[in-house]
C-alpha cells in the first residue's frame, strides 16, 4: 500500500524551481537561487526519509536494493536524456562546442562537482549544465545516507537519539564550513567555490530535511503537542529566519553560518504545511498548475538554464520574450520527457517491486 500522496510537496517543488529559473534569468542579485536549490535538498531528504521510515515502520525492514533501483530510474532516464541532447547540439554549434569528453566523464561518473573545483579546464560541459553540481551532491548523500540510516534503526536507536545522531552530523558540516572559510581561507567569490558546491560543506542541507522525517514528521503520525499548539507562531518564525539570511550579505555568513540557518528555517515551514494540509497556505501549494510545474520540475531545472543561454544568444534583442518562450519551451519538453521517460521507468521500478522474488537480499 503506497502513502498518501501530500500534493502540498508537488508545490514546494515547483516554488523551488521558479526561484532557480527567475535567478538565472537574469535575477541573480535579488533573487537567492541558491535557495531554490537548498530547498529541493530539504525536500529530498524530507521525502526520502519518510518513504524508507514507511517502508521499516510497514515492514520492519529496507530494501537497499530497490531504494537504489528507484533512485535510478527517478534520476537517471531524464538525466541522461537532457545531457545528451544538449551534448549532441554542441556537436552542431549550438551555441558553441564548449564540452569535453573529461567533463562528460565527470559526470556520468559523479564527481563533477569536485572536477570544477580541482581542475575546472577539464571540467567543460554544455553551456548551463553547470546546475549539475547538486544533482552531485544528492547522489553522494543517497550512496551513503540510506546505510547509515538503517545502521540507526537496527541498532534500535529511539527516533530523538537518531535525530540528535544526525544534527550532530550537521553541526560537524558546519563546522567544516567554518574551517574553510577562516582556516583554510577559501576563496567566497570564487565560483564554482568548495563552500556551495562541494558535497562535503553542502549535504546538511539534505540532512536538515532527514532530521524532520524522523523526529517530527506528521505524514508518518508523529504527534507533538507543542509543534501542533505553535506551528503557525513557529512557521512565522521560521520564515522571518529565512529573511534574515537573504538579507544579511556578509560572506562569511553566507558561506558558514546561512546554509545551516536555512535548514533551521524550513523545519517548522515545512511541518506547518504537512500537517496543516487544509490551511491556505497547504490549499494553494496544491494549485493543480502549480502541481503540474512540481512533476516536471527536476527535467526543467536540468534544462532551463542550458535553454536560456541558447535563446539569449540567438534573440540577444528580445531577452524577456526570449526568456518568457524558454520558460514555455522547458514546460512542453520537460512534460514530453516526463510522459516518454520518466512515467514508464517509474512503473518498470514498481512493477519490479511488485514482482520481486523469493529469497531477495533485503536488509534487515
Amino acid at each position: 500500500m503506497r502513502p498518501q500522496h501530500l500534493k502540498c510537496l508537488d508545490g514546494i517543488r515547483a516554488l523551488a524551481f521558479l526561484i532557480v529559473f527567475v535567478s538565472h534569468a537574469g535575477l541573480e542579485n535579488r533573487i537567492p537561487g541558491v535557495f531554490g536549490v537548498t530547498i529541493f535538498f530539504f525536500l529530498s531528504g524530507y521525502l526520502i526519509t519518510s518513504l524508507l521510515r514507511m517502508e521499516w515502520e510497514r515492514a520492519r525492514r529496507i530494501s537497499l536494493k530497490n531504494f537504489y533501483i528507484r533512485r535510478a530510474c527517478r534520476i537517471l532516464p531524464p538525466f541522461y536524456v537532457v545531457l545528451g541532447l544538449a551534448s549532441l547540439l554542441c556537436l552542431f554549434g549550438i551555441p558553441n562546442r564548449d564540452v569535453s569528453i573529461s567533463g562528460l566523464l565527470s559526470v556520468f561518473f559523479y564527481y563533477y562537482n569536485y572536477l570544477t573545483l580541482l581542475s575546472p579546464l577539464h571540467a567543460t560541459l554544455p553551456p548551463g549544465m553547470g546546475v549539475l553540481w547538486s544533482l552531485m551532491v544528492e547522489e553522494h548523500f543517497y550512496l551513503i545516507f540510506p546505510l547509515l540510516y538503517l545502521l540507526l534503526l537496527r541498532r534500535g536507536l529511539s527516533r530523538t537519539a537518531q535525530g540528535v545522531v544526525l544534527l550532530s552530523i550537521c553541526g560537524a558540516a558546519l563546522v567544516w564550513r567554518l574551517i574553510l572559510v577562516y582556516a583554510l581561507h577559501t576563496n567566497l567569490t570564487a565560483v564554482p567555490r568548495w563552500t556551495l558546491h562541494a558535497t562535503d560543506a553542502r549535504f546538511d542541507s539534505i540532512l536538515w530535511g532527514c532530521i524532520l522525517a524522523i523526529v517530527a514528521n506528521p505524514w508518518c503520525g508523529d504527534v507533538s503537542p507543542t509543534l501542533a499548539r505553535h506551528k503557525g507562531s513557529f512557521a512565522i518564525g521560521g520564515i522571518a529566519l529565512l529573511l534574515f539570511c537573504f538579507v544579511f550579505r556578509n560572506p562569511d555568513f553566507r558561506e558558514t553560518l546561512r546554509y545551516s540557518l536555512q535548514g533551521i528555517g524550513l523545519f517548522p515551514v515545512f511541518y506547518y504545511l504537512v500537517a496543516s494540509p487544509n490551511s491556505w497556505a497547504s490549499r494553494a501549494l496544491a494549485y493543480q498548475p502549480l502541481r503540474w510545474l512540481g512533476w516536471v520540475s527536476y527535467t526543467m531545472y536540468l534544462v532551463h538554464d542550458f535553454a536560456l543561454f541558447v535563446s539569449w544568444k540567438y534573440f540577444p534583442t528580445h531577452a524577456v520574450l526570449a526568456t518568457m518562450g524558454t520558460f514555455v519551451a522547458c514546460g512542453c519538453l520537460s512534460e514530453m520527457i516526463r510522459r516518454s521517460v520518466e512515467i514508464p521507468f517509474r512503473r518498470v521500478a514498481h512493477r519490479r517491486e511488485l514482482a520481486k522474488p523469493a529469497g531477495e537480499a533485503v536488509a534487515r
